[in-house]
Order: structure tokens, then sequence, then C-alpha cells
């Protein structure tokens, strides 16, 4: 499959992959009434850059004609858009912005999705091409838990400074790619029509406010940064994403519910699969909370309100999946990959699916591809196998085991 890697780097002697210096990356980060289609943008920071060089910044405070959503995270009050351009009058340069270059975010479906929305208000058909996104960037080479922007940047030494305003995001977010560009993802560029005549309309930065932001925003727990998804599939990927935003309350409302099936049918997700990744979701947040072998009631309440907004039963097991520990390679947070055909005892195929959610349970982080530092095990169907997969893995020391050791010690540990 095509990834950003051919498109955007080239190869050195050394084997070792940098990003082209003579392409042009867009970070676009919004900040928002919400996360559903009623939703407006109320804030856009742009940093173009090449390479490791920032070209040029874009922000603005956007003025969305109603309440301002959770001001409490944003910290955008409504004297601060009340002077701030609408998004029609300056959807020309965000277009220009955009044009020609690789659009970066973290969690970049959500920001595109947002969008897409306001375009879609105005008329406007955009391809925004296939953007590039650091938090899957991040749960493919960094270790489980740290995918947050702010988590992401401080695991790998950034800064960490203006949390959740659009600009000081996409700053982080810039550097962040840096450290993840070699992420398995297939990115290519936007294209947009602009008026190249019209001059820039004036903005209204935050700074001018001189507001502090506090990037100190409470989570639903600490273990709950430690579960991984069950699935290393991009689309379900982003599903799982926005329903993780959408759970930050441990609520589903009705037009939150409405909001995660229109965007499971525009990802192209059956129900009966959704089902499975919602089964899946809750069950690894039940292992998160038995891995230290006690589920306490803070996490017994937090897992009843997971439950109950997916209508999945919760069962908590008296002892948790565990890893055998004569395998030290295998243990909660690692990165594992699935190559060939599985197939059981009886003759039955073995679904990836299905081996992708039982390494969730058992804290193991499903990812789609093998890459020297985003891969720690690689399940083949025999190990053996001269797959280009498993040859990559051992080229690299990645631990290969087959499948049937792989259940045994998920089921047996």
């Amino acid at each position: 499959m095509k990834n950003l890697k051919s498109v955007a780097v080239v190869e050195q002697q050394n084997s070792e992959a940098i990003v082209n210096p003579n392409l042009e990356f867009v970070v676009i980060d919004t900040e928002t009434t919400g996360l559903f289609k009623n939703d407006r943008v109320i804030e856009i920071g742009c940093v173009v850059f090449s390479g490791e060089k920032m070209l040029e910044e874009w922000s603005t405070l956007v003025n969305p004609s109603r309440d301002l959503g959770p001001t409490h995270i944003h910290k955008i009050t409504p004297s601060m858009v009340s002077i701030a351009p609408t998004f029609e009058e300056i959807s020309n340069d965000l277009l220009r912005l955009l044009n020609g270059r690789i659009i970066v975010g973290h969690n970049a479906s959500f920001d595109i999705r947002m969008l897409k929305q306001e375009f879609s208000r105005l008329g406007v058909e955009v391809d925004f091409g296939k953007p590039f996104c650091t938090m899957v960037g991040a749960r493919q080479l960094l270790p489980l838990g740290a995918d947050s922007l702010i988590d992401a940047c401080r695991y790998s030494g950034l800064i960490v400074e203006g949390a959740h305003s659009a600009l000081g995001d996409a700053r982080m977010t810039m550097s962040l790619f840096q450290v993840v560009s070699l992420s398995e993802q297939e990115s290519t560029p936007a294209k947009c029509h602009y008026s190249p005549d019209l001059n820039p309309h004036p903005t209204v930065p935050r700074k001018i406010f001189e507001r502090k932001s506090d990037d100190a925003i409470a989570r639903i727990r600490a273990f709950t940064k430690k579960v991984p998804f069950p699935t290393a599939d991009q689309k379900e990927v982003a599903y799982l994403l926005l329903l993780n935003m959408a759970m930050d309350d441990l609520v589903i409302s009705p037009e939150e519910n409405v909001e995660l099936e229109q965007w499971a049918e525009e990802l192209g997700i059956s129900k009966n699969r959704l089902r499975e990744l919602h089964v899946g979701y809750l069950d690894s947040f039940v292992q998160a909370a038995l891995r230290d072998g006690i589920v306490s009631e803070v996490e017994k309440e937090i897992l009843s309100k997971i439950s109950f907004a997916l209508d999945i039963e919760l069962v908590i097991p008296d002892s948790p999946f565990t890893i055998s520990s004569e395998e030290p390679a295998l243990r909660p947070g690692n990165k594992i990959c699935f190559t060939g055909t599985a197939i059981s005892p009886s003759g039955k195929q073995i679904f990836r699916a299905d081996l992708e959610a039982m390494a969730a349970r058992v804290g193991l982080n499903p990812v789609s591809s093998v890459t020297k530092n985003g891969c720690d095990i690689l399940v083949a169907a025999d190990e053996v196998s001269m797959s280009g997969k498993a040859q990559k893995a051992r080229d690299w020391g990645i631990l290969v085991i087959s499948v049937d050791k792989f259940i045994t010690l998920c089921t047996f540990g």
C-alpha cells in the first residue's frame, strides 16, 4: 500500500528515511463548539512547514453566530468572538493555505470533518486529499497511553505550550510530526480552488486577549489513557477516536448517538462490526482496570457508565487475561501486527479482527504494519513464515510468533 513514505520521504545511504525538504505540509487545528454536525468552528490555527522549517503561521478566532459550547475547555468567550470574522469571511484565506499541501492534524479526521461541515454550509466542495494524523502516528510509534497531543509531546521531549488553543496545538503538532513522520499512512496533498486576487481578511488571534490556556484538562481517569483500541483498521480507529471524545463525560446523548451512527456510516462500518467494536472497546477498559489485579469502586463506576452508554452488558471476570511471563517481549503496551491467514485447529479461518480484539484484551496495541520502531511483535500463521512482513521483522529483530502460540498465551497465560 502506498504510504506517506512513498510521496514524502527519500532514502539516505544508511537506509534511514527523512522528510523530503521540497514537500510542503500544513498543520491545521480547530477549536469548536462541540463534536457534531450542528457544531461550529470558533478558532483555527495553521502552521505551514517544509522539513523542520516553519514557513508561515496563521490563526484567528471565528464568530459562529451561536453559543460557544464548553468555554471551560477552549477558554473562548462571547466577547472574544464578537469582533472575529465569520468562517465565510476567512474561507478564501484558508483555502489558499491548504492548497497543494499535505494536511497534518492531531486526530485529523475530526478537524477535517468540522471543516467539511463549514465549507458545506457555504456550498463549497473541497478536496482535502489524504491527511496525515499525528495521533495515529503516536499510537503506532509511541508507547500505549502517549497518544494525546500533550502526552505524546511530553514523552517525545517536546515543549508543551499553548495547549487547547488552535495555534498552540498546531505548533506542537508540527513538532510531533517530526517524531512520528515515518508512521505508515497514505497521505496526499489537498486541492482547493481559491481566488488569488482577493485581499486577506483581517484576523482576530487569541493572543490579543492575553489569556493563558490551561493544559490541565481533567480526564476520565488515569487508567483510561492506557486502553488500546481493539483494531488496527484506520477507519475504525477514526470512529473510536470520535467515540472517545463523545465519552469524555461518560454519557452518549441521543444527539451524539445519531452523529456517531452517521460517522460510522460515512466510514463504511457495518452495524454488526460497530457492535463488535463497542464490545471490544468496553472489554479493553475492563482489562485495563483489572491489570493491577483489582477493580476499584471508582473504576467500577466508570465501567458501568461506559457499559450503559454503549448498551452493552458489563461482565467483570474474576481475573484478567494475562500474558505468560516466559515471553518477556509480550507485555501490555506492546504493539502487535498480524500477517497471513490464521486457521484454527478445526480448520476454520480466524479473522484478523478477532485476533486484534484478543490482543487488545491483554493490553497489546494492534497496528497495521511492521515498522522498525512501530511494531514489537509479529503474529504469523507459522513462526517460519517467509512473508515480506516476517522477513522485515526478522531483519529488525522483531519477535515473530505463531497464531497458535499467540492464542495460547492470551488464553492460558
